[in-house]
């Protein structure tokens, strides 16, 4: 009896794209997170494709002190994008940067609440997603919640 390998399809194809691209971000951040003293946990997320089917997605709560911010995937694509990634102050969920995927790279878009500057995240300053960025944007968030 004859065993022949299981073909990739192209939804696996895509998804294990997808799930690489995500696992490196939240390595990423966990690891620059870290060197700020945050205190962060790997969560995972069941999130549903109409191209690549049901999977779990990786994700990231980081804490410092009573501040707590939730890296939440969100969708493989978007308008100009190939990912959307948000991050979030909990408890209230209120979302202060998005992070997308595109021209090969992780670029945040952020803004403060109450900063009327852009209309929305998407049209906010972009820049890409760096360690110096983030340390940025987690100190804002920090102030924020406080």
């Amino acid at each position: 009896m004859s065993i022949t390998p299981q073909t990739e399809t192209a939804a696996d194809v895509l998804r294990k794209e997808w799930i690489g691209r995500l696992s490196l971000l939240v390595n990423d951040i966990e690891t620059w997170a870290k060197s700020f003293d945050w205190t962060v946990r790997r969560v995972d997320k069941s999130m549903k494709d109409s191209e690549i089917g049901s999977y779990r997605a990786p994700g990231l709560l980081l804490q410092k002190e009573f501040t707590r911010i939730l890296l939440d995937p969100i969708s493989r694509t978007t308008p100009g994008s190939e990912g959307l990634v948000d991050l979030y102050i909990m408890p209230a969920f209120d979302d202060i940067a998005s992070i997308y995927y595109h021209d090969r790279r992780w670029n945040v878009h952020y803004r403060m609440p109450n900063d009327e500057t852009a209309a929305t995240l998407r049209d906010a300053d972009g820049k890409p997603l760096t360690r110096e960025t983030l340390a940025e944007i987690l100190d804002k968030m920090s102030s924020h919640a406080a």
